[in-house]
């Protein structure tokens, strides 16, 4: 499926209102991601590991008695799990502040050589290949990821089959390869 096809015969579809919500939810995971949040997911993993690690030493080779190390090791877990369960938390309140869905209504999609335009009733969505990171097809839902703004979610259920879908996921990964190359 080309960008002409698209643009001759533009696909139309609704977003529903569980997709819309599937869709922000996984937006704003990924926004989260962006935010240095892996580094405070996985610090505390490493802080419990080491801190176990330097009590066992020490309560191996006695600079530290018996009581203390297993002190230390309750501590350092107490720690970790009040760090996780604040990690746990603000992944879940990321998740919950997604935007709304800005495609209310009939959405039309245009493709072509440079690009995917959404066209609602809120207005226009442009997104050049050359601001995108990637594609993703998932749970029935295709994601265009930009650089700056929401992602474009396209529901394979617009499609006339799956392989359709397929070509339209196909020919927006290669358009995002040109577009990063800077070849035509």
């Amino acid at each position: 499926m080309s960008g002409e096809e698209i643009a001759a015969g533009p696909l139309l579809f609704d977003l529903s209102a569980d997709e819309a919500r599937i869709g922000a939810a996984r937006a704003g995971f990924r926004a989260s991601l962006r935010q240095r949040f892996s580094f405070w997911h996985v610090a505390p993993l490493v802080g419990f590991v080491l801190s176990i690690t330097f009590s066992a030493i020490l309560a191996l080779t006695g600079l530290i008695g018996r009581r203390m190390g297993e002190a230390i090791i309750l501590v350092a877990a107490i720690a970790f799990m009040a760090t996780r369960l604040l990690a746990h938390w603000r992944l879940r309140r990321a998740q919950s502040r997604a935007p709304s869905n800005p495609l209310d209504g009939p959405v039309r999609v245009v493709a072509d050589a440079s690009g995917l335009t959404l066209y609602a009733a809120a207005g226009e969505r442009r997104f050049d290949y050359r601001a995108c990171r990637e594609v993703e097809a998932t749970q029935g839902l295709i994601y265009l990821w930009s650089d700056s703004d929401a992602p474009a979610i396209i529901p394979a259920r617009a499609f006339s089959s799956e392989a359709a879908a397929d070509r339209f996921v196909a020919m927006l990964r290669e358009g995002i390869a040109r577009a990063r190359t800077g070849s035509r």
